[in-house]
């Protein structure tokens, strides 16, 4: 779902959902939207009392996993764009880097992702 001004280039969605196969990476149930700063901000605050954008958020309730991301905040680079998304989703999975004994694994999730998207998107 796109919910900002962003145009992703051409092959940048399919290179992503290709990179989780690459990987190995169960998506289903996962729902990701690209959000304009506005709306990110609105949800900053909404959920965490700070009306300010951030990059990625990551919500997981009940049977609900939703990751959002803002284009903007990122300048539209759709490698950084492709990274927290994956980062993401990899939280709405249970992966954790603030746990120290978990980090490593997630960490290690990440570069295969973008390994994986570099490879199908480009470099």
């Amino acid at each position: 779902m796109n919910l900002s001004e962003w145009k992703p280039e051409e092959g940048f969605l399919s290179a992503v959902r290709l990179a989780f196969e690459d990987v190995g990476v169960d998506t289903s149930g996962i729902t990701v939207a690209l959000v304009d700063g506005e709306y990110m901000a609105s949800l900053k605050e909404r959920f965490f009392g700070e009306r300010t954008t951030t990059d990625v958020l990551t919500f997981v309730y009940d049977d609900v996993r939703e990751v959002v991301v803002c284009p903007s905040h990122l300048r539209y680079d759709p490698y950084e764009v492709a990274r927290r998304i994956f980062h993401g989703v990899l939280h709405a999975l249970g992966y954790d880097h603030k746990v120290r004994s978990k980090a490593p694994k997630m960490e290690r999730m990440e570069r295969a992702l973008m390994e994986a998207f570099r490879r199908r998107f480009g470099t």
